[in-house]
């Protein structure tokens, strides 16, 4: 029986490990850097190897000391198959028909690989590995021209032999590879995957007994890939993760191999499978694989990664992303090998299904990073500050909300909170403008100030005949909160208001009260938005001004009482009216209109049973409204999300729709801002990119009139509210497709 003080450690421990978990979330499941596109530039592309009906795969390669002639080994197969070896003596332009080689190299049970080595007398050596038990090795000690048997190196199997071997600083060699049990021993049964490392003290010709370097309780490490740190202090070691559940992983060991760190999660960008690294002239790092990341454009394909090697160690997304070719099966690809050469150009060479309904074939890429880097930076999305907590007398800013006027001018709106960052309390409702598309900003603008009292929620419309701006927004007193508004305990109650500018949002008129036909009186809470309104296009109610509202009607049954409605102008703004609700457990929301008129309304859900988005349609002007439904592509934390129309060139005229909100997971933290695409109507949403990659929260879209997209949202390094930013990006970063030329 526990004692009271053993009770009270137990409860401790628990704590300081939920603590300690909650200041460490997992990694985001996708990346905000940028994809530049090679897979369709074929100037850069070497067919290796192809035969007809045959699979060609996995292959390795090394660079001999003339910096010109490159060996690559591969299986006729998948893994398994006999070893085929090629030449090339123009640094991979050209390849030699398939070499010759010893025959029970035809004998080959798993992927080779091949690497250069030299003793601590000098003497060179080739090294060839073939995996499964047991490991068995191939020697060539006159640059490939010759080679010995492949012959077992010791009592043990793997996976992937050797998929690393290093040179370490006493002039021994290290090899690492992994096995899920079925094979270092010939135990013919899986159990855990673990990855190994074993020592050879003779250049390579015999290796020791393997010990275990990295383990996981839950994930599945394996296909080792690494590389030393500039200054060659540290390894690294970049891990697949074979169960799928997670990221890659990494370890490091700053003695040599001899002692490692826990495995740790990296970013999504660095997700993949049999990682290869090199570094540049210029000290980055360029590492190809296989692209596994959970949420990618190109998820499946052979792609690289370009960054530091701090990068690594702070567990950063690094600088960008590059498809190097379009796999058309699965994600049957890579396993790549890697050169650089003197004048920095990468010749990386792997395979894939690179035409569609034929078996996979050996090509090579060439790219230096010079050439993209250019690329690079007009991919990747422009982050602006346009309001920071504790500047301007505000002790915080929230709420965003982000409209394009009829001249393009943009306009970013925000709650400026002077006591803090509750809900409550004296609250200002300011504005910045842009006329260039968001490159510079004018200060901010009051466009209501009540005193102490509470004035926000801003949801702009704009009339696109007549280029008003309506703007829609909320008042309470200031010492009311939402809490005792809700059981009318207040010295007040929530009432709405609209302003407006005829100057493209220069200056603002008085704000009037609409209360009156916008609120029944048995409702308690009521909130514009947040985001923007929108102006219907089709039909009967072409022209109307409509806001997406949400209201709480607090019962006996429901003591929240959580309701979404609109309100509407058919008079261009003179008189607003109510329109329909819609119930249970939803809220904040936002709308858009289908080019059949029909209008979709996606809102903040409460019903924890359905830990995703809220959805309802309405086919009569937002008078009445279907039944609620659960996306389950849209995930819930229980916060406020934007969706908008892309109505723009590229879509065609289809019904393509924009959403973001923070997309950490199912379980309701704050973090990950994500934009959405879908191309039909909210259906489906296949396309999605992180944009933040931290603490977020509230969000705004807005599609400019060059076809470019911008997002308003909350975010900072170590919480969502630290400031208000304002993001820049295109549909080839969305989408990881080529910039135009």
């Amino acid at each position: 029986m526990k004692t009271a003080l053993q009770t009270i450690v137990v409860l401790l421990l628990a704590l300081t490990s939920a603590v300690a978990n909650a200041a460490e979330p997992p990694q985001p499941r996708s990346y905000s850097i940028g994809v530049v596109d090679l897979s369709g530039e074929a100037q850069r592309q070497t067919v290796v190897d192809r035969e007809a009906g045959q699979y060609l795969g996995h292959p390795t390669t090394v660079l001999l000391e003339d910096n010109r002639t490159i060996l690559t080994v591969y299986p006729k197969g998948h893994g398994r198959g006999a070893i085929v070896m090629k030449r090339s003596t123009d640094v991979g332009l050209t390849w030699s028909d398939r070499l010759p080689t010893p025959e029970n190299w035809a004998t080959s049970q798993e992927t080779p690989t091949i690497h250069r080595v030299i003793d601590r007398e000098g003497r060179k050596r080739l090294i060839v590995f073939s995996g499964l038990y047991p490991i068995r090795m191939a020697v060539s000690e006159n640059d490939g021209q010759d080679w010995t048997a492949l012959e077992p190196i010791g009592d043990f199997g793997g996976i992937v032999a050797m998929a690393s071997v290093e040179r370490l600083a006493n002039g021994d060699y290290m090899a690492l590879f992994h096995d899920d049990g079925r094979f270092l021993r010939n135990a013919g049964k899986a159990t855990q995957f673990r990855v190994y490392k074993t020592i050879s003290q003779d250049g390579g010709l015999t290796w020791s007994q393997p010990t275990v370097i990295a383990e996981h309780p839950q994930a599945h490490l394996c296909e080792p890939g690494l590389i030393r740190s500039p200054d060659g202090r540290q390894i690294a070691v970049l891990l697949r993760e074979n169960s799928r559940k997670f990221n890659s992983f990494v370890i490091f060991s700053d003695d040599e191999g001899r002692t490692w760190s826990e495995p740790r999660e990296l970013p999504a960008a660095l997700t993949g499978d049999r990682h290869v690294g090199k570094y540049a002239p210029d000290g980055r790092l360029f590492i190809t694989f296989r692209d596994t990341t959970h949420v990618s454009p190109t998820k499946g394909d052979w792609v690289g990664w370009v960054g530091a090697y701090d990068d690594i160690v702070a567990g950063r997304e690094g600088q960008y992303r590059i498809r190097l070719m379009d796999n058309t099966k699965g994600a049957d690809c890579a396993y790549p090998g890697l050169e650089i050469l003197p004048d920095g150009t990468f010749v990386t060479t792997t395979y894939g299904h690179w035409t569609e309904g034929e078996p996979p074939y050996i090509v090579s890429v060439r790219l230096k990073l010079s050439e993209l880097d250019d690329r690079a930076v007009r991919l990747k999305p422009t982050l602006t500050d346009l309001y920071i907590g504790g500047e301007d007398g505000y002790h915080a800013y929230r709420i965003p909300s982000l409209l394009v006027t009829n001249k393009g001018t943009l306009l970013a709106f925000c709650e400026g909170r002077k006591g803090g960052r509750g809900d409550s309390g004296n609250i200002d409702l300011l504005v910045r403008r842009s006329e260039d598309g968001g490159k510079t900003w004018s200060r901010q603008q009051v466009v209501w100030d009540d005193g102490a009292n509470t004035c926000g929620n801003p949801c702009p419309v704009v009339d696109e005949r007549t280029g008003t701006i309506w703007l829609t927004m909320t008042w309470n007193h200031g010492q009311d909160t939402e809490h005792q508004i809700m059981q009318a305990a207040g010295k007040d109650t929530r009432r709405v208001f609209v302003t407006h500018s005829d100057d493209d949002g220069r200056t603002w008129a008085e704000p009037r009260q609409i209360t009156e036909n916008t609120k029944r009186p048995e409702w308690r809470w009521f909130a514009t938005g947040p985001g923007v309104g929108i102006q219907l296009k089709h039909g009967r109610w072409q022209g109307r001004l409509l806001i997406p509202c949400d209201h709480s009607v607090v019962t006996p049954e429901d003591p929240t009482g959580y309701n979404s409605h609109v309100i509407f102008s058919d008079d261009r703004g003179k008189t607003w009216h109510l329109g329909g609700a819609i119930r249970p457990a939803v809220n904040e929301c936002q709308v858009v209109e289908l080019t059949d008129g029909t209008l979709l309304m996606n809102m903040r859900n409460y019903d924890r049973r359905a830990t995703t988005r809220a959805v309802a349609t309405s086919r009569d002007g937002g008078m009445t409204w279907s039944q609620v439904r659960h996306d389950p592509a849209l995930v819930e934390p229980i916060c406020q999300a934007s969706l908008v129309r892309y109505d723009s060139s590229s879509a065609g005229g289809q019904d393509w729709l924009l959403f973001s909100n923070p997309a950490h997971g199912r379980t309701g933290v704050r973090r990950d801002m994500t934009v959405r695409l879908s191309r039909d109507g909210g259906k489906t949403w296949p396309i999605e990119r992180l944009l933040w990659p931290g603490p977020s929260a509230y969000s705004c879209l807005a599609v400019l009139p060059d076809g470019e997209i911008a997002c308003l949202l909350e975010g900072g390094p170590d919480n969502p509210y630290e400031r208000i930013v304002f993001a820049h990006f295109g549909l080839p970063w969305l989408m990881g497709t080529p910039l135009e030329p």
